[in-house]
């Protein structure tokens, strides 16, 4: 269940930092947008768990990286914020 969920958090994180914007509201509508397409033929996650995971991310991704070329040159840094949103919003 971890690896699954790690792989899914990781092409979604992945998929919120490809565009050229950077702001939490373009961050998160993207985040939702490629979130909410995978999960509809998964189902694996409520409509809640998915708003609150691309909110972490949107946040832990604007603190940390000033742009979306700095984001995608670190993949490991961005595995990271994704598995600890994830943590944080299945424990609740």
């Amino acid at each position: 269940m971890k690896k699954f969920l790690f792989s899914i958090v990781l092409l979604t994180l992945i998929g919120c930092a490809d565009k050229k914007s950077w702001t939490k509201d373009d961050l998160v509508n993207d985040c939702l947008g490629n979130f909410i397409k995978k999960n509809e033929t998964e189902k694996r996650y409520t409509s809640m768990e998915i708003a609150l995971l691309c909110d972490c991310m949107a946040d832990k991704m604007l603190v940390k990286y000033k742009s979306v070329k700095e984001s995608n040159r670190d993949k490991e840094g961005a595995t990271a914020i994704g598995r600890d949103c994830a943590m944080e919003v299945l424990q609740k």
